[in-house]
């Protein structure tokens, strides 16, 4: 099981300001569960998955794995 608590992702640009990829999205994947992650491009789809991947640390909330 993956489970999220307001899960946050923000990427600094410099200059330009900050880019908010994933804004608090809470979500809970059951063992076997199949889910689809669908979206405009640039809507923070890539970050997500590697946020529930653990390659990328969320800059808010929190991701549980099996409790």
């Amino acid at each position: 099981m993956i489970k999220t608590e307001c899960l946050t992702k923000i990427y600094n640009r410099g200059e330009s300001g900050e880019v908010v990829a994933v804004r608090d999205v809470s979500l809970e994947i059951s063992s076997g569960d199949f889910f689809v992650i669908a979206g405009p491009s640039g809507s923070g789809k890539t970050t997500l998955l590697s946020l529930l991947g653990l390659l990328t640390s969320p800059t808010r909330g929190r991701i549980f794995l099996d409790d």
